[in-house]
């Protein structure tokens, strides 16, 4: 066929209308009516969703008075001068003040001991009845940490309760203004320390710690600081850039320590050293079309060598006794759903991990890997760890329990039927447990979906993603202490700083953080 059909020129086509309007109009015949029809959809609308920030918080501290310690049992730390005690010193029962991983006092009463410290809070209201924007807002807000006579010994923390409305969101902790800091002046007992040097020392003498926290102001269950070093240092590290993302940690494979793994949150390890984090825990649609949303593991399609945990503090705590009393039907169980994704590659469900503590206070990181043979099959399924810790396992049986506290040995021998509880005793419990997946060498894509971590059948929650759901409340804790010491070095020594927090939307975000700077000088936010 040629192109000649379409050769009609401007004037050719004003002819031929003319002539058909003619003949239309010559006939009188018939109707000069066309069928039709119209199909309309009313009312199209673009509408920008929205993201704010809900910010509350709850402050104490402790100067030790001596209405601090009624109805609560406190032993001070005995160890060395300028330092604090850490998770292992701590004994059965007993939870440390500021943090388990850095504390000055043990108590046996967290929550009485908070009570009787709590200096102000303010309450987080959530969002407004429609979604849309927070009720609670901290914009241009005073200081919320406002000290003015600190002694070596005291300390003190600040718990952030968060909630975005309404769509989720990454989140950084931040100190978008730096630190102001001040000598004062030199006393006479300060001059003759001789630790007094050039600068603020207050800034290197006190300690503070950062750490993603479920509400109750201290560090429990797999709660593990995402920053713990000097006021000084902790201050440079969130206020360079968007500041520290509080859903979890980036771990050189290196430096990871055993409860790294049951961090509650994401870790992240890099198992290549090239320092880059390739595999990551996303906030995703259920891939078999259910409502809400889950934890995906992913390497974005791509092998990775490297590495990541999402970890859930359990509450209530199951012992290992009420686990394995019974090997198929114990008192109680423990478990999580998996789904292995069309591009999964080697495993599902992959590594679990255990917060174990023993009844005298000592704690174990204990997995066992599993891969239940069709690691791309697109179904949901269930993980019951119980019968894994009972040493009845009803997949992959050849998998042993390994202890990372120990160096990672075999646990009962190298068998793969060892019951924790013969290890640990029936009263250990288990604190928290994390869903791991990716591989230390060799490559592999990462595909792996995760929900519903249970205890007895209940919701301890989700598992936690990069990005935090909306309208949905998350904590972030801030402590600090000045170890006890001679302390002459810091007296009259000040300095004053801010905390904020900034957050990005999570779609088409991959949460390396665009720009927290206010639009000018007078403003205080983005929005």
């Amino acid at each position: 066929m040629t192109d000649e059909r379409f050769n009609l020129s401007r004037r050719k086509a004003l002819a031929a209308l003319g002539t058909i309007g003619v003949a239309s109009a010559g006939a009188g015949l018939g109707t000069s009516a066309y069928f039709s029809d119209q199909e309309t959809f009313e009312n199209n609308q673009l509408t920008a969703g929205t993201l704010d920030l809900g910010v509350g918080y709850s402050t104490h501290y402790s100067d030790w008075s001596s209405d601090e310690g009624d109805g609560v049992s406190v032993r001070m730390y005995d160890g060395a001068a300028g330092e604090t005690g850490s998770a292992a010193d701590l004994q059965d029962g007993e939870t440390g003040l500021p943090a388990n991983d850095a504390w000055l006092i043990a108590v046996d009463d967290p929550d009485q001991f908070l009570a009787n410290t709590q200096q102000d809070e303010v309450v987080n209201e959530g969002c407004e009845s429609d979604g849309v924007g927070a009720l609670t807002q901290a914009d241009g807000e005073s200081a919320i940490v406002d000290l003015g006579d600190v002694k070596p010994g005291d300390f003190g923390e600040v718990t952030f309760d968060l909630e975005l409305c309404t769509n989720p969101g990454y989140v950084w902790i931040n100190n978008p203004s730096g630190v102001t800091a001040a000598e004062n002046g030199t006393t006479e007992p300060e001059a003759d320390d001789p630790d007094e040097g050039e600068g603020v020392e207050l800034l290197d003498v006190v300690q503070a710690a950062v750490w993603l926290d479920d509400g109750d102001n201290y560090q429990d269950g797999g709660e593990s600081p995402l920053l713990v070093d000097s006021l000084r240092n902790v201050l440079d590290a969130l206020n360079s850039g968007n500041g520290v993302r509080i859903d979890g940690a980036n771990k050189p494979i290196a430096d990871a320590t055993p409860t790294d793994f049951t961090r509650a949150g994401i870790t992240r390890f890099d198992t290549g050293g090239d320092g880059t984090y390739d595999a990551d825990v996303e906030l995703h649609a259920d891939p078999a079309g259910g409502g809400g949303k889950v934890a995906h593991a992913t390497s974005g399609g791509a092998a990775t060598n490297d590495y990541v945990t999402t970890g859930v503090s359990l509450d209530p705590a199951p012992t290992l006794g009420e686990l394995t009393d019974d090997p198929t039907d114990p008192t109680t169980t423990l478990t999580y759903e998996y789904y292995g994704g069309a591009n999964n590659g080697n495993s599902a469900p992959d590594e679990v991990y255990l917060l174990i503590e023993e009844a005298d206070g000592t704690r174990n990181v204990v997995y066992r890997a599993s891969n239940d043979g069709a690691p791309a099959d697109e179904t949901w399924k269930t993980r019951n760890v119980h019968r894994e810790v009972a040493g009845n396992p009803d997949n992959n049986a050849g998998f042993n329990w390994m202890n990372l506290s120990t160096g990672g040995t075999n646990i009962g021998g190298g068998g793969p039927t060892s019951d924790l509880s013969d290890e640990f005793g029936d009263d250990a419990v288990v604190l928290a447990m994390a869903a791991g997946r990716g591989t230390l060498g060799g490559g592999d894509v990462l595909d792996t979906y995760y929900r519903n971590p249970a205890v007895g059948g209940e919701s301890v929650g989700r598992f936690p993603t990069a990005c935090f759901r909306g309208e949905t409340d998350f904590s972030a804790a801030f402590a600090w202490w000045v170890p006890v010491d001679h302390g002459n070095e810091i007296q009259s020594d000040s300095a004053e700083f801010d905390l904020g927090f900034y957050t990005e939307q999570c779609r088409h975000n991959d949460g390396s953080g665009m720009n927290n700077d206010a639009v000018d000088d007078a403003q205080t936010d983005d929005s």
